[in-house]
Formats: structure tokens, sequence, C-alpha cells
């Protein structure tokens, strides 16, 4: 996952997919990285692109809320939730 601040590259961040472990969690990630899973109900892209990081500290990340902006939403490729 390359990082950017107003369209500067900073960093790449490699994420380990355990799709044995966790495969549904895995298509899920792995889908709303590629950017080609269409849109929510609601007409919001389901992609990572423009979203940010709410919290970076030297054992987790949460980011990715690319429905409210806010570390509220969020949404999956299988729906709402799942």
């Amino acid at each position: 996952m390359d990082l950017s601040v107003e369209r500067n590259l900073i960093g790449r961040i490699v994420i380990g997919l355990y799709g044995k472990v966790a495969p549904k969690t895995v298509e899920n990630f792995f889908g709303i990285c590629s950017n080609d899973r269409g849109f929510t109900p609601d007409g919001i892209p389901i992609s990572y692109e423009g979203t940010y990081f709410t919290t970076i500290n030297e054992r987790m990340l949460i980011g990715g809320d690319f429905t409210h902006f806010n570390g509220q939403g969020g949404a999956s490729i299988y729906g709402k939730a799942f």
C-alpha cells in the first residue's frame, strides 16, 4: 500500500494476507484495495484511495473509512458488513 501526503509519495506498507486463515477478510481487503468493486448502495466508491489513517503506532494502523472519513463508517465488498 503506497502512502502519500498531498499526492507526494512518502512510503509503502507491505501487508501480509493470510487467505487460509481468514479468506473472507482477505478477499474484502484485496477487493477494496484493487479499486474495481464498484460502489456502495449510496453511490460511494468501494476503494481505499483517498482515505486516511486515523491511528498509526508501532502496533497497528486504523483507517480506510471511505464512507464517513472519520473512523466511524465503512463498508465491505459483501455489503455494509460481513
